[in-house]
């Protein structure tokens, strides 16, 4: 049996579909990786899988970026036969789904990871995207044997467009969390507290919010460090850019880290973690891993990111766009140890009962018949 999996970019298959896809080889099939530099990646054969390159994704939605990618996928359809064909974001579904048209024998799953930029952005250029590409989505989606989502807003929008048929949609809340690498550890916090916002570097992830945020705080005398980790992004309309994110940073109590490879020792180091976004993700995979690492989190009261908190219990939940009431929830939780504390305990137990990654590889396995 022949897997195929078809993505955006390597790095996301190593950072949350590796365990899915070992689980499937040790069933017995056959792994096939198809992103951008795919065939060169050398550590997919050292795994025992296969690398299939697409041609580059950087041009967004660009029309000619599309037709490549779909004559792309059609080649490799035709020519490898795979029993199942699994893509994990709205663009590459899309552009799966047109290629599918005479792969008659390959059953398609399409994974909607969040509605992305053609949902999130309230600017008229998406919205004139999402207009043209609304006729060619619902052929597309229609072409999937099942459609999972991992919130049940990004479910119900497109059922009720007619995006899609509800009996062939199916919730699996979120990409996972390896339980093990991702565990809380005593006495590593950094003194004074450390307030961390973890993200790609979107607009709408939040992070002028998470700047003005802290100002407001500095000016209430809250003795903390604030940072921001993470790289530049270059497949998102929405991305900040090297530049953009050091003059957003320069003259403020905010550090930018960058990229950091030691996710699990940073999140030790943190005192709580805050997300301010406002971006249509499915479930935020840094909200995973800040519970999962016994963090108390503060997030928007926003489709997707409070699917991975439990009000009062485990976090607290803000508006969207208000650096005043995302404030007033940090410093509540930086005044009041013990509910931190009650947090951090109740955010590692929701995050062992619902998002371990075993839990996810699970139902995937189930849709795949395996």
């Amino acid at each position: 049996m022949k897997l195929l999996y078809i993505l955006a970019e390597t790095n996301d298959f190593w950072s949350s579909r590796l365990p899915l896809a070992l689980a499937v080889k040790e069933k017995g099939c056959e792994v096939h990786l198809a992103a951008p530099g795919a065939a060169r990646d050398s550590k997919l054969k050292e795994f025992g899988f296969h690398g299939h390159d697409l041609p580059p994704a950087r041009n967004g939605f660009s029309t000619s970026a599309a037709v490549k990618n779909i004559f792309a996928i059609k080649k490799l359809l035709r020519n490898l036969k795979p029993d199942i064909a699994h893509t994990f974001t709205l663009k590459y579904s899309l552009l799966a789904g047109l290629a599918a048209c005479r792969a008659k024998n390959t059953r398609h799953v399409f994974t909607i990871a969040g509605l992305g930029y053609l949902f999130s952005d309230s600017g008229i250029k998406s919205k004139i995207l999402l207009c043209i590409a609304a006729p060619f989505l619902k052929h597309a989606l229609h072409k999937a044997e099942t459609v999972t989502f991992q919130n049940t807003d990004d479910m119900q929008i497109l059922i009720r467009k007619n995006f899609l048929r509800a009996e062939n949609s199916v919730l699996i809340r979120g990409s996972g969390v390896d339980l093990q690498k991702f565990s809380p550890r005593n006495n590593t916090e950094s003194d004074p507290p450390l307030v961390l916002m973890p993200t790609r570097l979107v607009h709408d992830k939040g992070i002028s919010i998470f700047i003005a945020m802290a100002e407001i705080l500095r000016k209430r005398r809250i003795f903390a460090r604030f940072q921001i980790a993470g790289g530049v992004t270059e497949h998102n309309p929405l991305a900040i850019t090297k530049v953009e994110m050091e003059r957003m940073v320069a003259g403020t109590n905010v550090e930018w880290i960058g990229r950091v490879d030691d996710m699990p020792a940073l999140y030790a180091r943190a005192t709580l973690v805050v997300y301010p976004s406002w971006y249509r993700e499915g479930i935020p995979r840094v909200l995973l891993e800040a519970a999962a690492s016994g963090k108390a989190v503060v997030t928007t009261d926003h489709p997707g990111c409070r699917e991975a908190v439990i009000y009062n219990e485990t976090g607290l939940l803000v508006p969207v766009k208000n650096a005043e009431a995302t404030a007033d929830a940090v410093e509540s939780i930086l005044k009041n140890y013990d509910l931190r504390k009650k947090m951090e305990s109740a955010g590692r137990t929701l995050a062992e009962r619902e998002f371990g990654i075993d839990k996810v590889v699970a139902e995937t396995l189930k849709i795949y018949r395996l």
